[in-house]
């Protein structure tokens, strides 16, 4: 059978998702271990190589080096320096070093030998300096340099080959620490109080001086009257994306959270919402809830630190306070994570209407269980991956909707063992109980579509 088929794209998918064995017992189920197409090799390399980091002992090498052996052997029946570079790297991995080296150098002869290797200029480079750092030359850095240059805003291609080069050198026991200024601008979750004046220019500077200090390229929250508004134009001012993620649909959060606080900030509103890279409502209720600004806020943190995980960079977040105020209930703060907090007190009073809800946010869990699906609701998000940990599969989402959404995603979802959609997902990595997410794709449940996320541990 042709190894590139809708079988191993989904093999792959369940490797992206964190499914390692279930994906390596689908390759061998689809008959693919033992065939010598390229694609298939490749695709063996990679599965082995996810089962090797799971490995301890002799057994990781012995895992590395049959990923090695599978690259390599995709390399001698199509000479490419992407195979022969992970069968260096492997080969480095499994305990090898002098063979490491040799195909390194073989690597290079063959990037100076033929000008078409490497799928982008990009990509040609950064293996090239892949190679260079194998073979112990001292001309890696430079050449890393080099290929992020040759394509500047390729975050996710300059994050691949960050965690390749921190693991050559973790592996040497070398330092990584010069990796950090090719890292990308880190990301900001911010967010702060209201009743700052619209002209306040003492706010205004410390909130200017903390963004600068952090200087960072993307940049989350929401858009209320007052420090955020002031944090997100100072973002906008330095080049960075602005990701803005509300609690409620847009014209109901521009009323409540800005005209009604201070109408002196709703030009300001208006130009920042035209100027984001990308907006979020987390709720399709019709009314703000103090749960729903909970929610919205933990999903801006997950959306910041995913970015940060994917570009292998960093996360910072700023809270503009007064003096009194205190971090200790910041999930963020909870977390151990960097945040940086700016004095400011309110000046102005303000009415923002009708006191707001208290609102209630449920997890709800859908768990296959004896063929069938069982639904449970939760309080915290703590406790549905508590639940979760009893299952087989789980799919989990917070839409209050008695579990519509997550029993369509545990239906058509890849077969991944813990999925949520895209706020539930963010809101686990806020709270710092998974690793990272990977996207699973969109699938129609009943109010439209939902992009699925696996949670990664």
């Amino acid at each position: 059978m042709s190894s590139d088929t809708p079988v191993t794209r989904q093999i792959l998918s369940l490797a992206r998702s964190g499914a390692t064995q279930r994906a390596w017992e689908a390759f061998v189920a689809a008959g693919l271990e033992h065939s010598d197409e390229v694609s298939a090799l490749t695709l063996k390399g990679r599965l082995l190589k996810d089962r090797a980091r799971s490995a301890i002992g002799a057994d990781q090498a012995q895992l590395y080096g049959k990923a090695g052996d599978a690259y390599r052997q995709a390399a001698r029946i199509k000479i490419d320096s992407y195979p022969l570079v992970n069968a260096a790297a492997l080969a480095l991995f499994a305990g090898d070093g002098a063979s490491a080296e040799a195909i390194a150098r073989d690597v290079l002869t063959l990037i100076d030998a033929d000008p078409a290797q490497g799928e982008t200029p990009y990509w040609r480079e950064a293996t090239r300096a892949e190679a260079l750092l194998l073979a112990r030359g001292n001309e890696a850095k430079d050449s890393l340099t080099a290929a992020m240059r040759l394509a500047p805003q390729a975050w996710e291609d300059h994050a691949a080959t960050l965690r390749q080069f921190a693991l050559i050198l973790q592996h040497r026991g070398q330092d990584t620490a010069w990796l950090d200024a090719l890292r990308p601008a880190p990301s900001l979750h911010f967010s702060g109080i209201l009743g700052i004046a619209a002209h306040d220019t003492n706010a205004v500077a410390a909130i200017n001086d903390a963004i600068e200090a952090i200087n960072p390229g993307f940049g989350y929250g929401a858009l209320a009257a007052g420090a955020d508004i002031i944090a997100a134009e100072a973002l906008i001012a330095r080049g960075a994306e602005l990701h803005v993620v509300l609690p409620c649909a847009l014209d109901i959060f521009r009323i409540r959270s800005v005209a009604m606080v201070d109408a002196d900030w709703l030009p300001r509103f208006d130009t920042l919402i035209a100027s984001a890279t990308t907006l979020t409502c987390c709720s399709i209720e019709a009314e703000l809830s103090e749960a729903a600004i909970i929610l919205a806020s933990q999903v801006a943190m997950g959306m910041a630190i995913d970015q940060s995980v994917r570009l292998e960079s960093h996360a910072f977040a700023l809270r503009v306070f007064p003096a009194q105020r205190s971090v200790d209930d910041d999930v963020w703060h909870a977390t151990g994570r960097a945040l940086q907090v700016v004095t400011v007190e309110p000046q102005v009073q303000f009415s923002s209407g009708p006191a707001l809800t208290s609102g209630v946010v449920n997890f709800t869990c859908a768990r296959e269980s004896q063929n069938a699906i069982q639904i449970e609701s939760f309080a915290s998000i703590g406790a549905a991956l508590a639940f979760a940990e009893r299952g087989d599969r789980v799919a989990f989402d917070c839409s209050n909707d008695h579990g519509e959404v997550a029993t369509a995603m545990l239906q058509g979802a890849p077969h991944a063992p813990l999925i949520a959609s895209h706020n539930a997902a963010m809101i686990a990595l806020a709270n710092g109980l998974c690793r990272a997410v990977e996207p699973l794709g969109e699938m129609l449940a009943p109010h439209g579509p939902v992009a699925v996320y696996a949670l990664l541990n």
